[in-house]
């Protein structure tokens, strides 16, 4: 049996990584057809180009790894297969499942991989190319690094905040107002201050008035030089680049939501794309179980060919589930976790329910 499955293992391992390779690499010429006019339009410099192509380089390879998987599957038992080995296997009183069990576990291996890569190093990635697109190269068209005017948002359940102008890295709050109502949402009391600074790592008011409203109707005002400010804000969440959702990481998803949430606001289309980042990378394990029983039982009609175009059909297949259920959740059609889980529940059921027959082909 070790000697068995070195022997898979190895030719598909080869296959596996001529699938990756081969397909990075046609998708990187196909994407790098657009981004080059862009770079000649604003005279990039090579270096910046190469900087940029070597993280997209990573972009690529985690969403091509599901794909390679189940070309590589298809390919490796398509050829075995052609060469009898399918036939020897069964001869030799080994069933298929246990045969193939070690590609199953690079499936998983695989998909364990794509998790890591895409909790901390894809969305690095993803930022790290938006920047060098819109930042150095469109120098800045695309960003909303400049002032940001008349904003308004929710503190906490009893707080409005109206913000006439935000600059300097968002450390500078300009012309500020707070509305600070009652349970019964009468108004309390307001700050209205000049500027309200990022300073040592806190809120700090300067140059206002804090004005008091009375339950008998009268109000009273008081001035201030400085006053801190407990507000649960980062410089960089009033200064914001135009990233895309899908390119925050877990950690970035999972602070917004609970931010949304603290101040009772819809937050479906970031859990979604935050229970996504959970759910995609399963799909390389998915897509090997997928490929077992397809590559066994159509094997010898299979060449590089169709195993391509088979392998890409599946790939769309799986890709229009996902979007579909992510669809349906930020529809609120379905809760965020199943929405994200979906394709895999889908391609789960229909994978176990093939490779459960795959002893008897």
């Amino acid at each position: 049996m070790k000697i068995l499955t070195r022997h898979i293992m190895g030719e598909y391992i080869k296959i596996y990584f001529l699938s990756l390779v081969s397909l990075e690499a046609i998708y990187l010429v196909i994407d790098s057809v657009e981004k080059i006019k862009s770079f000649l339009a604003h005279h990039a410099p090579w270096s910046l180009m190469g900087e940029f192509f070597a993280w997209r380089s990573i972009e690529v390879g985690f969403r091509v790894i599901p794909m390679s998987a189940l070309l590589a599957t298809i390919l490796a038992l398509g050829i075995a297969s052609k060469n009898h080995e399918i036939t020897a296997i069964r001869a030799a009183g080994i069933s298929l499942g246990k045969a193939t069990f070690p590609i199953v576990l690079f499936g998983a291996l695989l998909s364990l991989i794509e998790l890591l890569l895409n909790l901390w190093v894809v969305p690095h990635a993803y930022q790290t190319t938006d920047v060098i697109m819109e930042e150095r190269i469109n120098q800045g068209s695309g960003w909303s690094g400049e002032v940001r005017r008349n904003v308004w948002f929710r503190h906490g359940s009893r707080e409005i905040f109206r913000i006439a102008k935000i600059e300097q890295g968002g450390t500078r709050l300009d012309t500020v107002t707070i509305y600070h109502k009652s349970p019964k949402a009468d108004l309390q009391w307001t700050i209205e201050a000049k500027t309200l600074l990022y300073e040592n790592g806190g809120w700090v008011f300067h140059d206002g008035v804090r004005t008091l409203f009375h339950k008998d109707g009268t109000l009273s005002s008081e001035s201030f030089a400085t006053l801190p400010f407990p507000l649960d804000r980062r410089p960089a969440d009033f200064f914001i680049r135009k990233t895309h959702l899908s390119h925050l990481t877990y950690a970035e998803l999972s602070r917004t939501i609970d931010l949304l949430k603290a101040n009772g606001l819809p937050h479906k289309n970031f859990t979604v794309l935050r229970d996504g980042v959970l759910a995609f990378p399963a799909a390389s394990f998915l897509m090997v179980l997928f490929a077992i029983p397809f590559g066994i039982r159509e094997g010898r009609q299979v060449g590089i060919a169709r195993g391509f175009g088979v392998a890409l059909m599946l790939s769309l297949s799986y890709w229009t589930l996902y979007s579909m259920g992510l669809a349906l959740g930020r529809g609120g059609v379905i809760p965020p976790l199943l929405a994200a889980w979906f394709a895999n529940l889908v391609v789960l059921a229909v994978g176990l329910g093939l490779l459960s027959s795959v002893n008897r082909v």
